[in-house]
């Protein structure tokens, strides 16, 4: 019997499984975020490497681990962490690539199409044959990261504190975020910061919530974060020159099919939208069997969906 990793690691979480050939999930470590570019590559190293060791105690000690493959943020561009994670896997291959590669394995396969991920972070790749996967945007907070989470939430408070420094109009976003705050935002201004950009994409729901309500500071982020992606789309399918499949992931996208439905309006004729319907880390694992030379097909899915869903109660390791 075979053996392998996978791992889906962003900005809030990096969610870890040991699984066999035959797709049974045998443990699963969650833990918080493993972000290069937010922690730095030793850190990033240091958490992935702690959860491979943790999901390697289940294993017998004669049993060793055939390939690890992470759709990690930002980990391609420090080979360093996947040498310390082959390391901690005791020598096994070891891979990372950007986190639309986990969404376009579970939704496209193979397949040309396209991916747009709106989680903490946002991500839209386009995949045409053998040719270098086509980024937009997707480089991080700093530079872009529209319609992301991050990008809703701090629009969010931003609206909040402006209405509240008398520069900017009334929204029912104030009264949101300030509720579940328990205070004013300037005094909670220390939680926000020790909590960092995950803690700023968790008010994302406010623009959803105050949208309902039909306040006009909340539909404006709203549609700005629509149309960033509309227009990335937009380049991405004349990037393929053909109708396209879609695939969407991220919590945002899977959570609020309102943002969905808002884009497709505004998608180029011919877009096919397909929701990522199984967990983020299962794209991770069909890439690590394939990258083996392993064939995978349906009773290879329903076995690791079972088995993934009866280890996803609780944070930390989880064993079969």
């Amino acid at each position: 019997m075979k053996y392998y990793i996978a791992i889906d690691a962003g900005g809030t979480k990096t969610d870890s499984v040991l699984f066999d050939q035959e797709g049974h999930v045998l443990a699963r470590d969650l833990r918080r975020g493993a972000n290069a570019f937010d922690l730095g590559p030793m850190e990033a190293a240091a958490r992935i490497s702690g959860a491979v060791e943790m999901l390697q105690e289940r294993l017998s000690e004669d049993a060793k681990i055939s390939g690890v493959y992470g759709a990690v943020s930002a980990a391609h561009y420090y080979p360093e962490i996947a040498r310390a994670v082959s390391r901690a896997a005791g020598g096994a291959p070891c891979q990372f690539n950007g986190v639309v590669y986990n969404v376009m394995a579970a939704v496209l396969g193979r397949e040309d199409g396209i991916c747009m991920i709106s989680g903490t972070g946002s991500y839209v790749a386009a995949r045409k044959g053998d040719a270098p996967m086509l980024y937009l945007g997707s480089s991080g907070y700093m530079l872009d990261t529209g319609g992301s989470g991050y990008a809703l939430g701090r629009a969010a408070l931003i609206a909040s504190q402006r209405e509240r420094e008398g520069r900017g109009p009334k929204t029912l976003l104030t009264e949101i975020v300030e509720r579940d705050m328990g205070e004013t935002l300037i005094d909670h201004l220390p939680a926000i910061y020790a909590g960092g950009r995950a803690y700023v994409s968790s008010f994302a729901y406010a623009v959803f919530e105050a949208c309902v309500q039909g306040d006009p500071q909340a539909k404006a982020i709203f549609q700005e974060g629509v149309d960033y992606f509309a227009d990335a789309l937009k380049h991405a399918c004349a990037y393929l020159d053909k109708p396209c499949v879609v695939a969407l992931g991220g919590g945002i996208f899977l959570h609020y099919p309102s943002y969905v439905n808002a884009l497709r309006c505004q998608a180029p004729a011919g877009c096919e939208f397909r929701l990522l319907d199984a967990p983020a880390v299962y794209g991770s694992a069909l890439e690590a069997m394939w990258r083996d030379g392993q064939q995978t097909g349906p009773a290879f899915r329903e076995q690791f969906l079972r088995t993934y869903e009866a280890l996803s109660t609780r944070r930390g390791t989880s064993y079969a």
